[in-house]
């Protein structure tokens, strides 16, 4: 790395390089008599000049764009983040406009600061504003199409990533396990208990529908996801009896998860634990400081299947589009516990 590099960013050497070629051109477009004339002092006054002040302008642009980049996103707010940007580019366009025109009348035309042609310095200001509006639209586009090439992307990868859980769901759902134990409790129910086999149909098939309806889904509320988790408890329950105890309390049912992973996240205590009369599973889902909170004790099975941590990576994933929060997940020899981050809104 050269000592240029080491000591000035590229950022800061690519607006040296793009105010260089704006400084020439204003020279020539508002100086070209002395291009004619070949008053070579005179236009390199003019270029020296337009070249200070374009650099001070594109510095100060670039910083209010990186600030108004930290609040507010092209793809989110564009409208306001455009006029946010053009009147505070405007405004400091033109106090660096009048600053530089009084002290070049004072410098080099000796007015003293009580005498200065305010109307004349006024006027001036339309050229630092000119270049300012340049300069805006050139960064401005390129922050823009960044962005959106950004957002295109991401948008891509929550797609790839929501059809990723949906197969996992689906995997769940259809693992040869599942459904051998739920037809053959059915196969039992439908001797014994009628009503009870109707209403073990009637959950698998709510299930089912469930997880087709949700398939474009992004996010989902806690009330939706909750409805869905009493079917699908209800079809453990009738399979497990007693031997799986569930409680759910102090839910409000307000803010946003990604679809399915409340039933991933019970999935797994059920796929990973001892469920008998003698060791009863005991799983209990709550709300706290803006988590839901899944625990269950913890009885690991001696021989099973291992888990690959698919589900929460995939949790995870889909959260990061939406939240800085992942899951947390606390173990010791008794409890397990995941505590899924509830999303408080979605941004239109």
């Amino acid at each position: 790395m050269s000592n240029i590099e080491k000591y000035l960013p590229k950022k800061w050497r690519s607006l040296l390089g793009l105010n260089f070629v704006i400084a020439i051109a204003i020279s020539v477009i508002f100086n070209s008599d002395a291009i004619k004339n070949r008053d070579l002092t005179s236009f390199l006054y003019n270029f020296l000049y337009s070249y200070a002040i374009s650099l001070t302008l594109s510095a100060g642009i670039t910083i209010i764009i990186e600030r108004t980049e930290k609040q507010m996103s092209w793809v989110k707010v564009p409208v306001k983040r455009f006029f946010i940007e053009i009147i505070s580019v405007t405004i400091f366009a033109f106090a660096i406009g009048l600053i530089f025109n009084s002290l070049n009348l004072m410098i080099f035309n000796d007015y003293a600061f009580s005498k200065l042609p305010w109307d004349r310095v006024i006027y001036s200001t339309r050229y630092p504003i000119t270049i300012s509006l340049i300069v805006t639209a050139i960064l401005t586009s390129r922050a823009f199409l960044f962005e959106w090439r950004r957002a295109a992307i991401a948008s891509e990868k929550l797609r790839a990533d929501s059809y990723q859980g949906q197969y996992q769901s689906l995997k769940n759902q259809l693992n040869p396990h599942f459904l051998f134990n739920s037809f053959n409790t059915l196969s039992n129910l439908v001797y014994d208990d009628q009503e009870k086999a109707i209403e073990f149909i009637q959950k698998l098939s709510k299930i089912y529908r469930y997880v087709l309806e949700v398939q474009k889904e992004e996010l989902i509320t806690v009330a939706e996801e909750l409805v869905f988790i009493d079917n699908y408890l209800d079809l453990q329950k009738i399979r497990f009896g007693e031997n799986l105890q569930i409680t759910i309390s102090k839910i409000n049912h307000e803010g946003y998860i990604p679809p399915l992973s409340l039933q991933l996240l019970i999935e797994n205590a059920i796929k990973h634990n001892i469920i008998s009369s003698e060791e009863p599973l005991k799983i209990s889902i709550e709300e706290a400081n803006n988590y839901l909170v899944i625990s269950n004790n913890l009885q690991l099975k001696d021989i099973g299947e291992n888990s690959t941590g698919i589900g929460i990576e995939n949790i995870n994933e889909r959260l990061g589009y939406f939240t800085n929060q992942k899951l947390i997940i606390n173990k010791d020899t008794h409890t397990f516990t995941v505590k899924l981050p509830l999303i408080k809104s979605i941004e239109s």
